[in-house]
């Protein structure tokens, strides 16, 4: 019996080598029926017995000619192969780059734009205003539907003149930083005058929640002129060239005085 075991157990000892540069390892005996036994650390065969230690810690054995040793040697054999190939580290697999918006890609929220280099005619008063509108307040809340998410807000003109036609659209982001949508929202004022607000209100079908909003609030801006009058103040219109009346002659020093009224 123990010639007929010295060849398995030389076996199972160039396994038990090969498996230490792993830091975690499972032997296992297979017995003649096919069945697996999982042994803490590799078994031995004493005599006719073999000896192992269960993964629970307890010393156990089984009559020899119970186990097929060959094929013991040959499955942790394999298992050994198979700690040692997940211990070796592998490159990460390449990920796509992530789209993500500086804030030069995002346009300002508030605040006068600057003119351009080239210089835009000044006498163009039909050209968009330089933006004095900001957005002062804000609060996010599902829709009645609860499969997206709306956005109410108030708008300022903090400028001089009043502004016509505003607009504000708004970019919603997600916790990565990336643009999940973007959408105008409905201003319920056509024009804000100087130092007034306005609200707004935009709704995300099927966005049920963002991180951060940006906005962007335009407008057209113009300034009422007072009417030209018709002539200096404190002159009849028309009374421009009028010769001046002549003064009044004093009567004679021997004039009757005039009637009593």
């Amino acid at each position: 019996m123990v010639n007929r075991l010295r060849f398995p157990l030389l076996a199972v000892a160039a396994v038990a080598l090969a498996a230490t540069a792993g830091a975690a390892r499972a032997d296992w005996l297979v017995t003649r029926d096919g069945g697996r036994i999982e042994t803490k650390g590799p078994w031995k065969v004493d005599g006719r017995r073999i000896v192992f230690t269960l993964p629970n810690g307890t010393l156990s054995s089984m009559r020899a000619d119970e186990i097929d040793l060959d094929q013991s040697a040959a499955v942790t054999a394999k298992a050994a192969e198979a700690v040692q190939e997940a211990s070796v580290a592998r490159p990460e697999p390449k990920k796509e780059p992530v789209l993500r918006l500086t804030e030069k890609d995002i346009p300002p929220v508030s605040g006068a734009d600057e003119e351009e280099a080239s210089g835009e005619a000044a006498s163009d008063k039909g050209a968009a205003a330089a933006s004095t509108l900001e957005v002062t307040t804000w609060e996010k809340t599902p829709t009645s539907d609860g499969e997206g998410v709306e956005i109410f807000g108030t708008v300022r003109n903090n400028g001089t003149t009043n502004i016509t036609s505003p607009s504000v659209m708004v970019m919603i982001y997600g916790a990565d930083g990336g643009l999940l949508a973007t959408n105008e929202a409905a201003v319920n004022a056509g024009m804000i005058p100087a130092g007034k607000t306005a609200n707004f209100r935009v709704a995300f079908p099927g966005v049920p929640d963002f991180t951060a909003a940006k906005f962007d609030a335009q407008g057209r801006g113009f300034k009422v002129n007072p009417e030209a009058t018709g002539g200096e103040a404190g002159e009849a219109p028309g009374s421009e060239g009028a010769a001046p009346a002549p003064p009044a002659e004093a009567p004679p020093a021997d004039a009757p005085p005039p009637p009593a009224a």
